[in-house]
């Protein structure tokens, strides 16, 4: 009876009795669980990253930004907008395009309000545009062989598109990304048994 006094004692104070081990072995598990999110996120980035190189690269998709307020209310000043690069001879009346002209430094994008063939340039377009919000069109036409028409806007997207350009998000994201990686391949110590009893409490026992 001592024996078996003495050994209930000694097993009510282990500290695998009461869960004392359970607790370290779940912040692992729910360590691990983050790991795997954020390196499925990061996944997800690349691959998005990647397609929206393609889709530059070799459809002509590109973003562009309104400073002004000349496609207002349309499109207001601030806003983040997605263009697609076409032949001249693909644009039409009342498209909201971006046109470059020659000798600008910027682009200028407006609505189309007249297109005429260029008689000296082949494909090419003279193009009149006029803001929604300006009470007279652009002073002088464009000639053009290409034009980027307008898909579709996002008001307020300018400032996200200039945070994200910013050298301290830059920073901030090659830092976390080279954190994330050294924390998915940093070594982890094997997680030893401790369901069974000690030995010496064993023989204990008996």
């Amino acid at each position: 009876m001592t024996r078996v006094a003495e050994f209930r004692e000694t097993h009510r104070g282990h500290p695998h009795a009461h869960g004392g081990s359970r607790r370290p072995g779940r912040l692992r598990i729910v360590a691990s669980r983050i790991r795997d999110v954020a390196l499925a996120a990061a996944g997800v980035a690349g691959l998005a990253a990647i397609a929206w190189g393609i889709a530059t690269l070799f459809f002509g998709f590109s973003l562009v930004t309104f400073a002004t307020g000349s496609m207002a209310p349309t499109i207001p000043a601030g806003s983040l907008a997605l263009v697609r690069q076409v032949p001249a001879s693909e644009l039409e009346v009342g498209q909201v395009v971006t046109l470059q002209r020659g000798g600008e430094r910027l682009p200028i994008t407006h609505r189309i309000t007249r297109i005429e063939p260029d008689p000296n340039v082949p494909n090419g377009r003279i193009v009149s545009m006029q803001g929604d919000a300006n009470t007279i069109p652009d002073l002088f036409p464009y000639h053009v062989k290409t034009g980027k028409v307008v898909l579709g806007s996002i008001a307020g997207g300018q400032a996200v598109s200039d945070a994200m350009g910013s050298p301290v998000t830059l920073v901030v994201v090659t830092l976390g990304a080279g954190a994330l990686v050294l924390w998915a391949f940093w070594p982890r110590t094997q997680q030893s048994s401790t369901t069974e009893p000690r030995r010496g409490e064993r023989r204990h026992a008996r």
